[in-house]
């Protein structure tokens, strides 16, 4: 006995996955996106932020204003669609409740559920009450670099002793070269931020096999570890204020990542979550774990 039909007409993972395969074979790599100036995407009705997987997947639109929101959403201030656009794929878990024939007891199981939400560049008669005004950052972003490594728990010991940078699990240690060596202070930040995600995979942090396990180059495990740390670095510049500039495609790793993804489709979401974990274990965010996303669209799937 099922409360409700569990099946989806489309494979998740595989929606996913082709969109991300898509963009990186036009040759742009979704987390190295701009999107300083278009804020962090949200829901504009509930003001909740997307995570994980559906902040890459909504950045990559590159929209001058990451607001999103439902059809039954718009519907409901009054709005609606511009003809010929199209929904953008956002997922979520679903629990759902499970008996077996002939058992009693009912499990619970997570479902990967998916659903459409439109940018409000794509839409007609939004109020104006409900568009924020563009985000004006006043800050200086090195600044806020250094209060995120200064305030992560348990900060690896950071070098600067070689014209390398990489972080070396077996003395807990972050080598960087000088600033002075980067063509700005931004690179040398997202740089940094690159090892401090690979710090997080300790065993005396989070945790990951892909980093204590020292993989070689070019294996699954390898560039699994690269993808979370390449993506949880833009997290941490985006947090920051840093904008991420266009970079150079390296052809290779963008082969060998698409080789990775084309052969297990869950790869790009076991990323995105992964990263996800290892920017919230830096910035202390304890708040918001284990809540599914889809409460932040209660008002209209």
């Amino acid at each position: 006995m099922q409360t409700e039909n569990t099946s989806v007409a489309s494979d998740v993972y595989s929606l996913v996955t082709d969109k991300i395969i898509e963009l990186l074979e036009a040759g742009t790599i979704p987390w190295h996106k701009p999107w300083t100036d278009a804020g962090l995407p949200r829901n504009l009705i509930s003001k909740r932020p997307y995570r994980g997987i559906n902040h890459l997947l909504l950045n990559a639109m590159g929209f001058s204003q990451n607001q999103f929101l439902t059809w039954k959403q718009l519907k409901t201030i009054g709005g609606s669609v511009k003809k010929g656009e199209k929904g953008i794929l956002v997922v979520f878990n679903k629990m759902i409740e499970q008996q077996k024939e002939g058992e009693t007891k009912i499990e619970k199981k997570s479902f990967l559920r998916y659903y459409k939400v439109f940018n409000v560049a794509q839409c007609n008669d939004i109020p104006s009450a409900f568009i924020p005004p563009s985000e004006q950052r006043d800050h200086e972003p090195l600044y806020e670099c250094e209060q995120i490594i200064e305030g992560m728990a348990d900060c690896p010991l950071i070098r600067h002793e070689d014209d390398e940078a990489h972080y070396v699990p077996a003395l807990d240690y972050i080598n960087m070269p000088h600033l002075s060596s980067f063509d700005s202070s931004p690179d040398y930040y997202g740089t940094l931020f690159h090892e401090l995600i690979h710090s997080t995979g300790h065993q005396k942090r989070i945790g990951r096999k892909e980093v204590y396990e020292n993989p070689h180059y070019g294996t699954e495990m390898y560039s699994l570890e690269e993808l979370v740390a390449e993506m949880g670095s833009c997290y941490l510049k985006s947090h920051t204020g840093i904008p991420i500039a266009e970079l150079e495609n390296n052809a290779a790793y963008i082969r060998d990542w698409l080789e990775v993804f084309k052969g297990d489709k869950r790869i790009v979401v076991m990323a995105a979550s992964r990263a996800q974990q290892a920017v919230e274990y830096i910035l202390k965010v304890t708040e918001v774990k284990g809540e599914p996303e889809v409460v932040v669209l209660e008002v209209g799937e």
